[in-house]
């Protein structure tokens, strides 16, 4: 799903945490397919899919804190435990 500014803002409190979860773990993917990958090309793509993931998962969570959206506690600990 492609996510803009606009879209997280104007979806309810669940999607949005679906939406950070899913690039959470994306992230998670790409460096999981690092580690088990050794062709060069292959091992190139991985390097530039887990920037990549790791930078909208970052980009999601610092554009919802300076709009002052919060996660509850509980979406914490599930999000954690994950």
């Amino acid at each position: 799903m492609i996510v803009t500014p606009e879209l997280l803002l104007n979806v309810d409190h669940n999607k949005v945490s679906s939406i950070v979860d899913e690039a959470r773990q994306d992230w998670q993917l790409a460096q999981t397919y690092f580690e088990l990958v050794s062709d060069p090309i292959l091992v190139d793509f991985a390097i530039f899919w887990e920037r990549a993931a790791r930078l909208r998962y970052v980009y999601l969570l610092r554009y919802l804190k300076k709009e002052g959206y919060c996660l509850s506690s509980k979406e914490v600990i599930r999000l954690a435990i994950r």
